[in-house]
């Protein structure tokens, strides 16, 4: 038998900590936190997104990994009886300098295979009242969860 110590009770000490016990069932691992919780900093005080991975260049390992954590997130919340939504983004284009930039972007969510469509401003206030937009991209596989739950 292997002993393992984590350091850290945020998501990616107890993402660690549960591979190991997944892969090395045999083998004892202890997870070391000096806060009083689980994920009493960054992760639980970040935005609780589940990206989707617009952003990346297409065929990246930063790409393909942000697609496959976003699966197995939604995996992992479905698994334990945790709360998410994916309820989708906007990436919005707030004058019309910023629509070439808002073209690309859909271009590069395409290219990555996610599900994303502009929209005129109308349509996005449509999602978010309060914005204010000349357009925007939506993207339906964005979520969010309670990453400290």
């Amino acid at each position: 038998m292997t002993r393992y110590v984590v350091v850290g009770g945020g998501i990616v000490g107890l993402a660690v900590a549960h591979r190991l016990m997944t892969d090395r069932p045999g083998d004892q691992v202890t997870v070391l936190e000096k806060e009083a919780g689980w994920a009493a900093h960054q992760t639980g005080h970040n935005s609780g997104v589940i990206h989707a991975g617009v952003y990346y260049k297409p065929g990246s390992l930063k790409a393909t990994l942000c697609k496959a954590g976003s699966a197995s997130m939604v995996e992992f919340c479905r698994e334990h009886g945790l709360a998410y939504d994916i309820c989708g983004k906007l990436i919005v284009a707030t004058d019309a300098e910023e629509l070439p930039r808002l073209h690309d972007l859909h271009e590069r969510a395409l290219a990555n295979g996610l599900p994303a469509r502009l929209i005129e401003g109308a349509e996005a206030a449509e999602y978010e009242p309060n914005v204010a937009a000349v357009a925007a991209l939506h993207v339906s596989s964005t979520g969010i969860v309670d990453f400290g739950a």
